[in-house]
């Protein structure tokens, strides 16, 4: 059919090959047919073509999901946190003293400042800033 010479119905834009829908055997461009037949109240002007307008009645989609779900993934041999045990993901896995921690978990025992790993020093199991090490267990520390 030579739709590109005519002028649509609504819009009198010119067709060009390629653009043009037709229903009832009248041509239409894509978006005056998704005003005029597509779904109410949903979309309109560029998207309104490209909507289903089926209104066949059936509830069912088409594209239905067939797996049945009765394999479970699982994932072993998870790292813990040395400080609060739960699991540590590569994104934010620390090692600090041959240990794996949350980044946020590198705090100092005494006052709580994160630190670098860099910065960590080990007493009885647990680390300190330099700061609060050498103050519970330098010289004059409790030891």
């Amino acid at each position: 059919k030579q739709w590109y010479q005519r002028r649509v119905r609504g819009c009198e834009k010119k067709l060009t090959p390629g653009m043009e829908t037709e229903h009832d055997d009248k041509p239409y461009c894509k978006n005056c047919y998704g005003k005029a037949f597509g779904p109410k109240g949903v979309g309109t002007g560029a998207t309104a073509g490209c909507l289903a307008t089926d209104e066949g009645g059936s509830s069912e989609s088409k594209f239905k999901n067939t797996h049945t779900g009765n394999k479970k993934i699982v994932i072993s041999n998870q790292e813990k946190c040395h400080r609060c045990e739960k699991t540590v993901y590569a994104a934010e896995k620390m090692i600090v003293l041959n240990k794996i921690f949350h980044k946020t978990c590198v705090k100092c025992n005494s006052c709580g400042k994160v630190m670098p790993a860099g910065d960590v020093l080990e007493h009885d199991d647990e680390i300190y800033c330099k700061s609060c090490y050498a103050n519970e267990f330098g010289p004059h520390g409790k030891n």
